[in-house]
């Protein structure tokens, strides 16, 4: 059996028998979304989805993290969440507070932190074997609410998560019929990135990975900033979006009604020009 098949496997199981997935599957299925076009070509969906409001205000100082349990080790996940092993170092797991379908959240089974760098392989690994999916990595300053704990998310493919650089926000689009070429271009890529944020331990930046036509595609978001000045507002004022991967490729997420209604195509223009990185 494929991996994909066994992971449809895992959510028919799960879904019977774990009602807090239901429940977020079913949130999705209600869930609101409207759509932003620019002239290029290039669009925004907005997708409104509550359940997301605890990874979207998630707390990542260094205190925060300490005085809260890992929810990505083992010993702290819920009882009924079951999983695949993937290369015997990552459990495949579906997310209980899915943005996509079949959302997945793959963990190390180590408790090491939210670091990309060296792992890219495991990465498009992974991408061969679920061509239907897209791979994704949020770094520990850019939507990740668990960079304590190193790990990559997935799910189904859907056309705006597909989507490589634009005026709004910059996009280092790396692509080959070769792992090893991609792997190697990112390293150069990851190096170019630190000597722009020297004092990161990693440089700042979210990933989408997938495989078209025997291809591996991997489309890096340099970052400057975990979340725009609109977050911290009071008020009116306020927007509740802290931008992850697939905020970045083409897939914002709104945790709040209010947010969802008012949100226009200068507020989009104006929250990219903020926490994206122009590079040269």
């Amino acid at each position: 059996m494929n991996l994909q098949a066994e992971i449809d496997n895992l959510f028919s199981s799960q879904m019977k028998k774990w009602e807090q997935l239901r429940n977020g599957i079913k949130q999705l299925d209600d869930t609101e979304e409207k759509v932003i076009t620019w002239g290029d070509g290039f669009n925004v969906k907005i997708q409104f989805n509550p359940a997301r409001m605890v990874s979207t205000s998630a707390k990542i100082d260094k205190e925060s993290i300490e005085n809260r349990p890992c929810f990505l080790c083992e010993a702290n996940r819920p009882a009924l969440q079951k999983g695949i092993l993937f290369m015997e170092k990552y459990i495949i797991l579906c997310n209980p507070f899915p943005i996509l379908r079949n959302h997945l959240t793959i963990p190390l089974h180590s408790h090491v932190p939210q670091l990309i760098r060296n792992k890219v392989g495991d990465m498009l690994s992974l991408a061969e074997q679920l061509p239907d999916y897209v791979l994704f990595y949020n770094g520990p300053k850019c939507g990740a609410s668990a960079p304590d704990h190193f790990h990559l998310q997935a799910g189904l493919k859907s056309p705006q998560l597909l989507q490589g650089d634009n005026v709004l926000r910059s996009c280092l689009m790396i692509e080959s019929g070769n792992k090893s070429e991609v792997e190697e271009l990112f390293e150069d890529v990851y190096q170019y990135l630190h000597h722009r944020q020297p004092k990161e331990d990693e440089p700042m930046m979210n990933i989408i990975a997938y495989i078209e036509q025997n291809r591996y595609k991997l489309n890096l978001f340099p970052r400057k900033a975990h979340r725009p000045r609109q977050y911290y507002e009071n008020g009116s004022k306020q927007l509740l979006i802290s931008p992850g991967a697939l905020d970045m490729a083409g897939m914002i997420i709104c945790v709040r009604e209010e947010d969802f209604k008012k949100i226009g195509t200068h507020d989009i223009e104006d929250i990219y020009s903020q926490v994206s990185l122009p590079v040269i």
